[in-house]
C-alpha cells in the first residue's frame, strides 16, 4: 500500500521527541513505524515497532529523546515506483516499509506491506486461565465467574478470543472452575465465535498455573497463555514469533511502569554528600499476565497441585530454563480490580 505525503504527516515527529511520544504515535496511526525528522525536516531515520521493544528492554525511560533508539540507515528510495515493485523490493529486503524521499531528504511518501502472520499460528493452543473465584471483583462475581464480567459490553473473555482470532489463533482451550458451568454455556464448543474451544476443568483451585500439568504429555507444542482478566491490543503472534526466534523455554510478556519519587533523593556514602536528584523515576517492569511456553517444561508441575504462575516462573529459573521476557507499549489494562 502507498501513502503519499499528505497521508504520513500523521507519522513523523521530530527528533527532540521522547520514546512515548513514538508510541502514542504509532498506536494512534497502526502503521508500525514512525518517520524522524530534524528541524529542516529532513530524514534523520524511522522507528519501527522492535526499535521500540529493544530500548524497553534496556529499561530506556519514556521521556528518554527517540535518538536513543532511531535507525538512522534505513533503505528509502528517491523516485516514486508502482506498488508491484515496491512490493517486490521490500520482499527482497525482508523489510514491510519503504520511505520515499525528495532530493533534499524530506519524506514524501510511505510504501508498506503491513500483514499479520497467521499461518505460523493456526495450530497453536490458545490457554485462557479461568478457574479463579475473581475475589478482588467481589460482588461483582457473587453470582458469576470473573470470565464473564462484561467490559466496554463484552465478557472480558470474549475480548480475549476475539484479539487472539484476529492474529491467526482458532484453538482455544480454557481452564475453568468457578461457574465454570455458566462459562460454558456461554461459549459452548466455539462455533459461533467461529473457533474451536475444550475446556480443563478444576475440580479443586489449582492457581494460575496448576492446570498446565495437562499439557505434559504434549511434549513438542509451543502454547500462549493468558489470564482472563488481562486485555490488550497485543499481536500475540508476535509474541510467538519472538519466543521462537529466540529460541526460549517460556516467554513473560512485561509491561513498563514508572513510579516517579515525590521527593528529592540524596546520595551520600556515610555522611559524605555525593549528589542529588529532583524526584527521580524508576522504570520497572510488571508481569502483564500473558504468555508463551514450549509444553515440555510443563513436566515440572505436579498433577493436581496448586501453582501460581510466579512460583513457576522461579522453579524455572532455579532449573536454568530459557526464560525470556517480550515487553509491550501496547495497550493493557488489567479488568481484575473494580477499580
Amino acid at each position: 500500500m502507498y501513502y503519499n505525503q499528505k497521508e504520513i504527516k500523521k507519522i513523523i515527529l521530530n527528533q527532540k521527541s521522547s520514546i512515548r511520544n513514538a508510541i502514542e504515535n504509532m498506536n494512534k496511526s497502526g502503521l508500525k513505524i514512525v518517520i524522524v525528522v530534524n528541524e529542516k525536516k529532513s530524514l534523520s531515520g524511522i522507528i519501527v515497532d522492535g526499535d521500540i521493544r529493544r530500548g524497553l528492554i534496556k529499561n530506556l525511560k519514556l521521556d528518554s529523546p527517540i535518538k536513543n533508539i532511531l535507525s538512522k540507515n534505513p533503505k528509502v528510495i528517491k523516485e516514486k515506483i508502482n506498488e508491484l515493485d515496491a512490493l517486490e523490493f521490500m520482499r527482497s529486503n525482508n523489510l514491510i516499509h519503504l520511505p520515499l524521499i525528495d532530493s533534499k531528504r524530506i519524506p514524501s511518501g510511505l510504501y508498506t506491506n503491513i500483514k499479520i502472520e497467521i499461518s505460523a499460528t493456526n495450530n497453536n493452543q490458545f490457554i485462557i486461565m479461568a478457574g479463579g473465584k475473581g475475589k478482588r471483583l467481589y460482588p461483582i462475581t457473587k453470582n458469576k465467574p470473573k470470565a464473564l464480567v462484561k467490559v466496554y459490553g463484552k465478557p472480558m473473555l470474549e475480548h480475549i478470543i476475539n484479539n487472539a482470532k484476529s492474529c491467526g489463533f482458532n484453538n482455544f482451550t480454557i481452564s475453568i472452575k468457578h461457574f465454570g458451568n455458566k462459562i460454558k454455556k456461554y461459549f459452548q464448543d466455539g462455533k459461533k465465535f467461529d473457533t474451536k474451544i475444550d475446556y480443563i476443568t478444576e475440580n479443586k483451585a489449582l492457581g494460575t498455573a496448576g492446570s498446565l500439568h495437562q499439557f505434559a504429555k504434549k511434549k513438542n507444542q509451543t502454547v500462549v497463555v493468558s489470564n482472563c482478566d488481562v486485555i490488550s491490543d497485543l499481536d500475540y503472534a508476535d509474541v510467538l514469533r519472538y519466543h521462537k526466534k529466540n529460541n526460549a523455554n517460556a516467554t513473560m510478556v512485561v509491561m513498563q511502569h514508572e513510579n516517579t519519587n515525590p521527593y528529592g533523593v540524596v546520595a551520600a556514602k556515610g555522611n559524605k554528600f555525593l549528589g542529588y536528584s529532583e524526584k527521580p523515576i524508576k522504570v520497572e517492569r510488571i508481569n502483564a499476565g500473558i504468555y508463551v511456553f514450549e509444553t515440555k517444561i510443563f513436566k515440572y508441575i505436579k498433577r493436581n497441585k496448586y501453582l501460581d504462575m510466579n512460583i513457576f516462573f522461579l522453579s524455572l529459573l532455579r532449573l536454568k530454563k530459557k526464560i525470556i521476557v517480550y515487553p509491550i507499549y501496547e495497550k493493557w489494562q488489567d479488568f481484575g480490580q473494580k477499580k
